[in-house]
């Protein structure tokens, strides 16, 4: 079976870095690790583990002499418990010692079964889990705890370093004496970096430019040549040559000795050795469009033949025949409706009933207009209406030209933001004809970008209370040659919001125990075994399930990187313990990264310049590097100075995990775990230290009456 033996590999390498670590660590304690179960090869079991039995009691001291002050009781009961203490104190190194833990057992785990059904292990532990008393005890939400903070570390250390100087001061008959103030509590991370901007700035200025649209009619003429070419006589030497000018045709006359050649020509050429043919309209270019203006005039009422008359004196002037019915002609889309004057017709006025005055025998009299009819309608139209004779037809092609107005935009400093059309839709009247375009004027805007010294956004960091300015970094990208600075960034340290500085605590005096009126302090011996046993076993559960099998490393990180627009609003890169303020603004991803860097997960490398102009920085980005665990950042932050590991640049950062052969020259006996010590202990029940004073002096003041003289 290949997977088991793989298996076995993978943990034996893993117990090697484990023995290293106990190596860089100095502790003296023995820990063994056995070896995998093999399901093909069983395996011998393991030799029965010798109980070396708790070490034989000190001689019980001799009863006091009858002449034994107290000075000299106190100081035999001292040296007895130094004995004693120092006869229990290796037993954990002794031979065996692994005999003395409950429920240890002397051969091979029965958790192999688990090799080929891993899944089983969750349904077995949990029912394990409910029926153990110890399982439900340490997971009950009521038990009391104790949050080991590191404060609680940094300060005991201090303390025990110099006991003597918090315990000054102690009155002889027990009352209190002086409280000396404990050192400073580090406590919890209360500060977060905030960041600024100080320098040169890019504003944006918006300018506007409109441009034209100029139409013109297409009217150019094309000239047809005739010359003739014959030995000594270059006739077509006006036209050959000449730029204007093509030849489209040749026909050879040999009878002759002489050539017939043809040209056209976009302008005239005045040479007595050609012949113009003729002249032909020039086809219009490609871009050119072509309007066709059909002007109609009709009348709704029944009228096919009428007399005009003159409006003002009601008398006849013009009589008209096959007048045209308006019918449907209103509903086509390429009519519009216009006036007999807009369309370059004669206005006329249509008599339906006349009056005849004076007397008709006699030789006078004249015709009145009783009744006028109606105006006629006058439509132009684009296209050809059907059963409608038009009165004027014109078609005519013509060519169109934007033209930019007068406006001082550079480009190379400007982009185009918008344009606008300011006159769509218009119907103007060119060489005659009405011409509607979709656009006839447009109005750009352009977003300018200008460089302003002097910029400075981090007033509101120096006149907030708390803060400090930590370090500045210069953002040009590449670095000026004579050490200038156009932009940089500054780092301020300043409260997280909500957070509270812990009070000061004090130790005072009367921390002794008294018999007899004679009172003692209390002498307390720190020890740190339990810190480093913790973080030793957590790093190595962290390294078995941070080990990357592809590229034989540990506790590997990824790059990451947020952005945040220089002397801007936008800004996706808040800082540890501190909420994005535009977080609809940012991208998922520096969403997750913000909320990684509030857990302890990430390292920040440091910031870049992303983006600029003409040498400005307008946006940066912060990189980081974040890790599985807090345990991992810490040792990635502690241990590659060790090793002179660096974390590269910000625009190249290296956030690979150590390797095995790294892994085992790091001395965790030298790193700063007290950050994450709280959480290790978060579920462990101390004893009660009161109860257990109240018990030893106890025991103290019945030693003293049983040996009293």
């Amino acid at each position: 079976m290949l997977v088991p033996r793989l298996a076995g590999l993978k943990l034996a390498g893993l117990a090697l870095a484990a023995l290293g670590l106990l190596a860089a660590t100095g502790t003296q304690a023995q820990v063994y690790i056995p070896p995998p179960d093999d399901l093909v090869e069983p395996q011998p079991p393991l030799p029965p583990a010798i109980d070396p039995g708790v070490p034989a009691p000190a001689p019980p001291p001799p009863s006091a002499p009858a002449t034994m002050t107290v000075d000299e009781a106190k100081a035999e009961a001292r040296s007895t418990g130094s004995s004693v203490r120092g006869a229990y104190q290796g037993i954990t190194d002794a031979p065996g010692a692994a005999g003395q833990i409950p429920g240890y057992q002397a051969n091979y785990p029965g958790l192999t079964q688990y090799y080929d059904n891993p899944g089983n292990m969750y349904a077995d532990g949990a029912a394990a889990g409910y029926n153990s008393d110890a399982y439900r005890t340490a997971n009950s939400t009521t038990r009391p705890t104790v949050d080991v903070t590191r404060a609680d570390l940094s300060r005991a250390n201090t303390v025990t370093d110099d006991p003597n100087a918090y315990l000054q001061g102690v009155s002889t008959d027990g009352s209190t004496g002086n409280c000396v103030p404990l050192p400073p509590s580090p406590g919890t991370t209360n500060t977060a970096e905030w960041t600024c901007n100080v320098g040169s700035s890019v504003v944006e200025q918006p300018k506007t430019c409109t441009r034209s649209l100029t139409v013109a009619a297409w009217n150019e003429t094309l000239y047809q040549y005739l010359c003739v070419t014959a030995p000594g006589f270059p006739g077509c030497a006006a036209l050959e040559g000449n730029a204007l000018c093509r030849k489209t045709g040749t026909f050879p006359v040999p009878d002759y000795n002489l050539t017939v050649d043809y040209y056209d020509c976009d302008a005239a050429i005045s040479d007595p050795n050609v012949y113009l043919m003729g002249t032909v309209a020039k086809p219009p270019p490609p871009d050119a469009f072509q309007v066709v203006s059909n002007v109609y005039r009709c009348n709704n009422e029944g009228i096919t033949d009428a007399l005009t008359f003159d409006p003002v004196t009601g008398l006849p002037v013009q009589y008209v025949s096959g007048l045209q019915q308006c019918g449907t002609i209103a509903s086509e889309a390429t009519c519009t409706h216009t006036t007999a004057i807009a369309a370059g017709l004669t206005d006329r006025q249509l008599c339906k009933t006349w009056d005849f005055v004076g007397d008709p025998f006699g030789g006078g009299g004249y015709l009145y207009c009783l009744e006028p009819a109606a105006p006629e309608e006058v439509y132009s139209c684009s296209t050809n209406v059907a059963g409608i004779v038009p009165e004027s037809s014109v078609s005519k092609w013509f060519t169109q030209v934007w033209t930019d107005n007068a406006c001082s935009v550079d480009l190379g400093t400007c982009t185009l933001a918008s344009e606008t059309c300011t006159a769509p839709n218009e119907t103007r009247l060119v060489d005659g004809v009405p011409v509607t375009r979709a656009c006839w004027e447009t109005t750009k805007t352009w977003q300018c970008q200008t460089v302003v010294g002097g910029g400075n956004d981090c007033g509101k960091l120096d006149a907030t209370p708390g803060c400090t300015f930590d370090h500045e970094t210069c953002l040009d990208d590449p670095p000026s040659g004579d050490g200038s600075c156009k932009v940089a960034e500054r780092v301020y340290k300043c409260p997280i919001p909500a957070s509270t500085t812990q009070p000061a605590q004090y130790i005072c005096g009367n921390d002794v125990y008294c018999i007899n009126g004679d009172c003692e302090p209390i002498v307390r011996e720190a020890s740190d075994e339990f810190k480093d046993a913790v973080v030793a076993l957590n790093a190595l559960g962290q390294a078995n399930s941070e080990f990357d099998e592809s590229t034989l490393t540990l506790f590997k990180g990824t790059a990451e990187s947020c952005a945040h627009k220089v002397f801007g609003l936008a800004n996706c890169c808040s800082g540890k313990g501190v909420p994005l303020l535009v977080p609809l603004l940012c991208s998922p991803s520096e969403v997750l990264l913000d909320q990684k860097d509030d857990a302890g997960l990430c390292h920040k490398i440091g910031t870049y310049c992303s983006s600029s102009f003409l040498g400005i920085c307008l946006s940066k980005r912060d990189v980081y590097c974040c890790f599985q665990s807090k345990i991992s950042r810490i040792l990635q932050e502690q241990g590659r100075p060790q090793i002179g590991k660096t974390w590269g640049t910000p625009k190249k950062p290296v956030c690979d995990g150590f390797t095995i052969f790294e892994f085992q020259q790091l001395d965790l006996s030298v790193m700063d775990f007290s950050e994450i010590y709280a959480e290790f202990v978060d579920a462990a029940k101390l004893p009660d230290e009161a109860a257990t004073l109240i018990e030893i002096q106890a025991k103290i003041e019945a030693y003293y009456a049983a040996h009293k003289p």
